[in-house]
């Protein structure tokens, strides 16, 4: 049973008038009628009484039929719907990974408002997850996207958007005198302990740290790494170490930290979009363009 068939049907019981219908469908009165004939002979059953002298007439059972044909129709024009649509990404699932830090940067809201905007129902999960592991599950399909730390290499079926670059300050210890500076000297750190996130899971680190010893003349002096940058700002706060954090952790607010630029180390960091190559969910690359949408506006803005 052909769908063109119900839609014949359905135009004539409501016009019972043949060539009104085929006018409305654009088809010739003859098409219309083979159409109706094909539907009726289908179901072994006649649907509309032809009168020569009266107008067509929905018989018992076209009656009856014609609820369940509009049903149909609705349905299959709702089916059609969902799939143009999930086609273009407006329907489905993600799965999202985050680095903290990307939460206080503001961009992963900025995507996940883009894919909560009217006209979209993306089902969207988002979970906390380390570089490293987010790197992994992008490439065995755990995750979909990912919102991470720069690396200098990916996995070969991982590619990544630049979606912020921001500037590194130091947190210190708010009563330390060192925050009576309002961009403090690399040279006045050589009695500090730097506290970092692993080294080999926040690419970078060791080496800003080692930058701003070279700057400042002396050998750095680190206490073992943590977990991730809030760890590291709980320790600052505790009065036990510094720490190079990105800029956009001003928003933490822990009690006993403070927050100043390097005077003479110009240390930048860069918060990327992650996403398998040839992604092939419509869903996902839903996503993925809002992704790049957020990166686009960030980059226009600045």
């Amino acid at each position: 049973m052909e769908l063109r068939w119900l839609e014949s049907f359905v135009t004539v019981a409501e016009e019972l008038h043949f060539a009104r219908a085929a006018d409305r469908l654009h088809l010739a009165p003859s098409a219309l009628s083979a159409q109706v004939r094909a539907l009726e002979s289908h179901l072994g059953v006649r649907l509309i009484d032809r009168g020569r002298r009266t107008r067509p007439a929905l018989t018992s059972a076209g009656r009856l039929f014609l609820e369940e044909a509009r049903l149909t129709l609705a349905q299959a024009a709702r089916a059609e719907a969902v799939g143009r649509r999930a086609g273009r990404g407006e329907l489905g699932h993600a799965q999202i990974a985050y680095v903290a830090s990307a939460a206080f940067s503001g961009v992963l809201t900025d995507v996940l408002t883009r894919c909560a905007a009217p006209g979209t129902e993306l089902t969207v999960q988002v979970c906390e997850m380390e570089t490293p592991a987010q790197l992994e599950a992008l490439a065995c399909g755990d995750i979909d996207v990912g919102f991470l730390r720069w690396r200098p290499e990916y996995p070969p079926e991982v590619t990544a958007t630049c979606l912020l670059t921001e500037d590194v300050v130091l947190a210190l210890p708010a009563g330390a005198p060192l925050a009576a500076y309002e961009a403090v000297p690399a040279a006045e750190l050589r009695d500090e302990c730097f506290v970092a996130p692993h080294f080999d899971e926040e690419y970078g680190c060791r080496d800003q740290i080692l930058e701003v010893a070279e700057q400042g003349g002396f050998s750095a002096r680190c206490a073992p790494p943590v977990r991730d940058f809030i760890a590291a700002l709980t320790l600052v706060g505790g009065g036990l170490a510094v720490a190079l954090v990105p800029d956009s952790l001003r928003r933490v607010h822990i009690p006993g930290v403070a927050y100043r630029p390097l005077a003479d180390v110009p240390l930048t960091t860069r918060l990327v979009g992650a996403y398998r190559r040839g992604e092939t969910s419509p869903a996902v690359r839903g996503v993925i363009r809002r992704l790049r949408e957020a990166a686009a506006a960030t980059v226009a803005a600045g």
